[in-house]
Order: structure tokens, then C-alpha cells, then sequence
């Protein structure tokens, strides 16, 4: 099986190949029981189509008005050493010691269900049986998954930190159908050289030249080498058995329960040995930064309480921070400058992990204005308003702490109302943002804040019935009730 030409991305119409999404009319849905195998799909097919059509963004912007003829696909096959893409070799690199592999059910491949072997190792469901057999055809996008979205510390001592490090959260274009979303996400190669500035890079994937040495510097790190970058040698024994495979569904003549992983000797820029040792970061084009001086770091989920409508602004505009900044990744930036549709959605996804342990999922969408450089202030008008209720809502909740009450008791009511308004807000915000298309920036912002000063003041009398035969607590809640109800705003639409 070959992943350029044969059928193996599983949808609800049976397996397709690639040129069929791409060169054809029929809007497919992919079938993938995890979110999380969904997320590393729709990656992987775009650099996948990436590194097969390198097309500029002339050329790109074609694709995307005009789609991919089966001759435009065939030609660009042509071209290519497709051998590389084989099903026993793609991002399989051979171990120079066999003998020192490690092994693992297939079952570690999702995150969620089960983690590494230190005490404080949680996944997000109890039972491993969820996913204990696959098909041949889903080894590829769980190992592009593994190298690409999970934790080495999910591994323990043997785990490693791919090219995007641990825990990334992901920014991807969501069109109105598949192709399209796989094509906007596709990087235009003489966009990203003008972007990343690489110097003499190499151009061969790893599992055809694996790196060598204690650090691998990112500015002799290709396109097509970064997007499939490996952090270990790998491979998945079949087992000639037939199977319903537990990610996908489809019936299959073989089976995958386990797989061999050793971890590469070198460090790329994700990591503190490789920023500590100058290797520096790797622009990959799904990845959102965080710049410091130290160096550069992905972006990820802080905690489970984690909500990603409150960084939305900085994944599409960018942020100053303290002693840094926010970035964009790569893919929302191009979007951004070169290309425009109609409609399109942001979809961010990834785990929120911390140290071994997966803690929750995020894979949220968000409805954009149709240009991005000339509609901006539609979406960060949304997400200011929510800060705004937000900030409010912590002010009230402060008054709290005015009194002789216990800290650690008022800090729990605190906590536990500011998650809540943080949790109903995001629904409240995606909401909202149906509308950025129809509605001007500032009838945005005030239909957010009347549904979040809603939101927030029914919360916060939530509370206040809750204590209402405590006096003293009573009349601090009723201090910071004030404080909600300052919205002039919101007040002059009644």
C-alpha cells in the first residue's frame, strides 16, 4: 500500500485514497472514533499534499479555487520518489540496534486511554480495551501522531519530544468540505521559504536519511523533512488475523496490536538540551508560538479548566506578552495574506497534558469573517468582550477576600465560579461568532456582552442564594453584585 496512490483514509463512504479526495466533487467525512486521530488526519493529509503538489501560492490559490485534476495529481506523482511513501517505510526509519527496542500495545498510541507508567500517569478513560487492535492502514496516522501531538513523558523514560514538542496545541483552516480544509492547510513552499528563513536545507525525510549527532538544527531542517519529522525509529509488527479496527471501523484481513519504538540520540529545538545548545525552533506550520528571549515554545493547554476562546485572539492576531509575544502559526498567517474564502472556520485541537498525565482534549471551531486582514476586529471584539466579563467577574468575586473569612474558602468559591464562566463562555463566544460574517464588529461585541453579563450575574446570584443566610459573606457577595452590574453597555440596548 502506497499513501499517495492506494485507498487507506478512512470515511463514512469506506476507505479512500488521496487522489480521491483531492480530485474529486464529493465532500467525504473522515471516520475516526478519537478526536484526537481526527486532528492528526487532517494534518497529515495536508502535508502529505504538501510535500506531493509543493505548490506556490499562485498555484495553491488555483487548487483552491479550481480543485486538483487527476492529471495535475498524476504529473505531480510522477515526479516524485513515491517509494518513500510505501506503507513499510513511510516515517519508518531503520534502528541501528534492534535489540534495544522498546515495546508497547497499540493502545499507547491514544493518549487518552493510556499514558505512562509513573504514579501520576492518568488518561481520559479507564478501560484500555477501547483500542487494543488497528488495521495496517491506521499505524500511519497513529504514528504521525505520536511524533507529532503526544507527550514523550506520556512514554516515561523511553519517551522522546518530537520536532513540535510535548502537548502542542494545533491551529488548522477549516473550509466547507474536506478537500477544501486539506488544501488550506497545505503550505505554499515559496511562502514558507520567504517565512522561515532556512539555511542550506536538507530536503531528504528521515526515514531516508535519519539525523545524526546530540543536536539537530532547525535551519537545516526542509519542509517536507519537518512536516514528517521522527523522534524514534519505529515499527508495527502485522499479525495475519482479521480485525474491526478500534480506531477506524472498517473490517480488516490483518491486524496490529503492538509496536517497536527506539528513541533518536539527538534533541531538536522543542526541547531545553536543543534551545540550551542554540539547535533553535522549527517553524511548523500547524504550531502557534510563544517568542521569549530563552527561546521559542509551542503553544499548549495550561490546566483542564483550560478554555481556548480566551487565546483565540493571539492564535489569529498574535499578542504581546510579558518579556515576548503570541504568534500565529504558520498556516493562519498564510491564510491571512494570500488566500480568502467565502466562509471558513478555526479549528483548534490538541491535548492538555502535564508531565505524563492527558487531563482533557481540546478540538474546538470557530466561525471566521471571510478576510481575515480586513475583518480582524470581528473576532477580537468577541474575545475582548469576553475577558471584559471575565475581569469583571473576578472583581466581584473579590470582594470575598475583604473579610475575616477563611482564604482558602472563599479562594474555592472563587475558582470554582470563575471556571464555570470560563467553561459556559466558550459556547457563548463560538456562538457568537456564527454571526462575524452578517454583523458589524461592534453589534458583535454587544451581543457577547449581554449573553456574558447574563451568564456571569446568573452564576453570581447562584452563589448569593447559596449563602444567603451568611450574613457577613451576604453582604460581600452583594458588594461585588454591583460590580456585575456595571455595563452601560448592555444596559443601553434594553
Amino acid at each position: 500500500m502506497n499513501l499517495l496512490k492506494d485507498n487507506f483514509i478512512s470515511t463514512t463512504e469506506g476507505k479512500v485514497s488521496l487522489k480521491t479526495l483531492l480530485t474529486t466533487e464529493k465532500d467525504y467525512q473522515l471516520q475516526y472514533y478519537f478526536d484526537e486521530t481526527q486532528l492528526a488526519m487532517l494534518q497529515m493529509l495536508a502535508s502529505l499534499t504538501t510535500v506531493l503538489l509543493k505548490p506556490s501560492v499562485n498555484e495553491l490559490r488555483k487548487y483552491i479555487d479550481n480543485g486538483v485534476t487527476p492529471e495535475a495529481y498524476g504529473e505531480a506523482l510522477a515526479a516524485i520518489d513515491s517509494q518513500w511513501y510505501e506503507s513499510d517505510r513511510f516515517m519508518r526509519s531503520k534502528a541501528p540496534h534492534s535489540d534495544k527496542f522498546a515495546e508497547g500495545p497499540i493502545t499507547k498510541l491514544i493518549s487518552g486511554i493510556e499514558c505512562g507508567g509513573s504514579s501520576n500517569a492518568l488518561g481520559l478513560f479507564s478501560e484500555v480495551d477501547a483500542a487494543e487492535v488497528v488495521c495496517p492502514d491506521c499505524t500511519h496516522v497513529l504514528n504521525y501522531n505520536l511524533h507529532m501531538n503526544i507527550k514523550g513523558e506520556c512514554f516515561g523514560p523511553s519517551g522522546a519530544t518530537g520536532i513540535r514538542g510535548g502537548g502542542a496545541i494545533s491551529t488548522l483552516i477549516a473550509g466547507k468540505s474536506l478537500k477544501e480544509t486539506i488544501l488550506a492547510n497545505t503550505v505554499a513552499v515559496d511562502f514558507f521559504e520567504r517565512y522561515a528563513h532556512l539555511d542550506n536545507p536538507e530536503t531528504r525525510l528521515m526515514w531516508d536519511l535519519p539525523p545524526t549527532g546530540e543536536i539537530y538544527p532547525a535551519q537545516h531542517i526542509g519542509l517536507a523533512r519537518g512536516l514528517f519529522a521522527l523522534a524514534y525509529h519505529i515499527d508495527f509488527p502485522v499479525i495475519e488475523e482479521p480485525c474491526v479496527c478500534d480506531v477506524c471501523g472498517h473490517p480488516s484481513q490483518q491486524s496490529v496490536k503492538q509496536f517497536f519504538r527506539q528513541k533518536y540520540l539527538g534533541s531538536y529545538g522543542s526541547t531545553k538540551k536543543g534551545r540550551d545548545n542554540s539547535a533553535g525552533w522549527w517553524p511548523h506550520p500547524f504550531t502557534p508560538v510563544t517568542v521569549k528571549e530563552e527561546g521559542t515554545y509551542p503553544v499548549s493547554a495550561r490546566d483542564q479548566h483550560w478554555q481556548s476562546w480566551q487565546e483565540l485572539s493571539s492564535y489569529v492576531v498574535g499578542k504581546e506578552i510579558d518579556k515576548g509575544s503570541v504568534k500565529p502559526a504558520f498556516i493562519v498567517y498564510q491564510f491571512k495574506e494570500q488566500i480568502t474564502f467565502d466562509a471558513f472556520s478555526l479549528l483548534i485541537g490538541g491535548n492538555i497534558a502535564e508531565q505524563g498525565s492527558i487531563l482533557g482534549r481540546v478540538y474546538d471551531l470557530y466561525a471566521m469573517p471571510a478576510s481575515l486582514n480586513k475583518n480582524l476586529k470581528q473576532v477580537t471584539s468577541v474575545i475582548d468582550a469576553g475577558l471584559t466579563e471575565k475581569d469583571k467577574l473576578s472583581r466581584a468575586l473579590n470582594k470575598l477576600f475583604g473579610g475575616n473569612y477563611d482564604k482558602h474558602f472563599v479562594g474555592g468559591i472563587k475558582e470554582q465560579t470563575m471556571q464555570r464562566f470560563v467553561a459556559s463562555a466558550q459556547k457563548i463566544v463560538q456562538a457568537t461568532l456564527l454571526d462575524v460574517n452578517r454583523t458589524t464588529a461592534e453589534q458583535l461585541r454587544i451581543t457577547a456582552l449581554k449573553a456574558l453579563n447574563a451568564e456571569s450575574i446568573s452564576l453570581y446570584q447562584q452563589i448569593m442564594k447559596k449563602y444567603e443566610h451568611n450574613l457577613p459573606l451576604y453582604k460581600a457577595l452583594v458588594k461585588g453584585e454591583r460590580v456585575l452590574l456595571k455595563n452601560e453597555k448592555v444596559k443601553a440596548l434594553e
